[in-house]
């Protein structure tokens, strides 16, 4: 079956939070909302059957959750990535963030270090400053748009006594990294030799371009995967965020225990039974949607990048390896933030992200979320480049 992404397909009175959000800052009159990640294309088609199925039925009592969801993620894995795991290994919740907040109580103590890699999400900051503990910042080194770890530093953080964990990102967002694996091997073992735990959010781990690329973190040696618990979802891959279901792994059965315990105390034991049947629709029937989703992501993300290169050469974007997020360097600008985004919502009426949420490294960076039809990409594109030029012109 052929999938159409070009298709233009009006949110407007959805409850939208891209489209209609409160913010200024995102939805002023006539603005395009290229920020909070979901996509602006219509679900797969297998999940609306299945969600219309479920709504036909007049009761929306708690549900159980039945085998088909945990295996549909078993077989999903073992499909996409060629790992063998265990339904025994799974628990759910409802969202990645909210899981992220049960393992920060359920694996340390108030006051306790944990070490994130900015620029990163920024509910990775927020879940820990929420829960009491101390972030510790093992910021990403940057050459041309491109970056890496800086590994003695990380070393140097891990070393603390009072470090507990380490939050991963990975594949990376906003900067669009798939880590090999051996550098998570490496990572790894220097986790392992300070007994600190990883917690490795994967929600992005479908949205790879080289097919193979990604290496999930339970796929690693089994004395590093050991000292880890994966957070996953078909929400981002399959643009069902808003159903809120997310998945929890780990080989090790006394973090299960232990992540499953605190979920209950904090009364997340029950996920959304239009959730349940999303996502086993998704994993069951929705290989060749994303096989066709994906090279119409990367040729989105190539297009940005060429149209800066050609048009707009004092703004660039590196073309990801992961995700359908860019990291756009405005830096050469010389724009203080708040005037960078005053350009961005004002002048070319775009609601790109502020890099600075992603920790002080986004300073002179925005995010842009291109999950969306190429006519309506070109279009923010050539508004942006309006703004900058009337800007760079103004500014001689």
């Amino acid at each position: 079956m052929k999938y159409v992404f070009d298709a233009v397909v009006d949110r407007k009175g959805t409850d939208s939070l891209k489209w209609e959000s409160n913010q200024p800052e995102y939805n002023r009159e006539g603005m395009i909302p290229l920020w909070v990640a979901d996509m602006d294309f219509t679900c797969l088609p297998a999940i609306t059957e299945a969600l219309s199925k479920r709504a036909a039925h007049p009761i929306y009592g708690y549900g159980i959750k039945p085998d088909a969801f945990f295996g549909s993620l078993k077989e999903w894995i073992h499909r996409r990535f060629a790992v063998e795991v265990e339904t025994s290994w799974m628990t759910s919740i409802a969202g990645v963030i909210p899981a992220m907040h049960v393992a920060i109580d359920a694996f340390t103590s108030p006051g306790d270090k944990i070490v994130v890699q900015p620029p990163v999400y920024h509910p990775f900051f927020s879940a820990v400053e929420h829960r009491g503990r101390q972030v510790v910042e093992n910021l990403l080194l940057e050459k041309d748009g491109r970056y890496e770890i800086d590994w003695d530093d990380l070393e140097a953080k891990l070393r603390d006594p009072q470090a507990k964990l380490l939050l991963l990102c990975s594949p990376h967002n906003p900067v669009g990294r798939v880590w090999t694996r051996d550098e998570l091997i490496r990572m790894g073992e220097l986790c392992v030799k300070y007994g600190v735990l990883v917690i490795s959010d994967e929600i992005h781990a479908d949205l790879v371009y080289e097919k193979g690329s990604h290496t999930p973190y339970y796929a690693l040696p089994s004395e590093l995967a050991n000292q880890s618990v994966t957070l996953l979802a078909a929400s981002k891959t399959f643009n069902i965020a808003g159903l809120f279901t997310s998945f929890v792994l780990t080989q090790n059965s006394e973090l299960l225990r232990a992540f499953k315990t605190t979920a209950a105390c904090m009364g997340h034991e029950l996920v959304n039974i239009f959730g349940i049947e999303a996502t086993i629709a998704a994993y069951q029937h929705g290989e060749e949607w994303l096989d066709q989703l994906l090279p119409y992501l990367h040729e989105n993300a190539k297009f940005i990048h060429q149209f800066l290169q050609e048009r707009l050469p004092q703004v660039s974007m590196r073309v990801p390896e992961a995700t359908y997020l860019g990291w756009i360097d405005f830096r050469k600008l010389n724009l203080p933030q708040k005037d960078l985004l005053q350009l961005l919502q004002q002048k070319a009426r775009i609601g790109m992200q502020d890099g600075e949420i992603f920790g002080q490294a986004g300073n002179g960076f925005c995010r842009i979320n291109y999950a969306c039809p190429r006519a309506l990409l070109q279009e923010a594109l050539e508004r942006l480049e309006k703004a900058v030029l009337e800007h760079v012109e103004l500014s001689r």
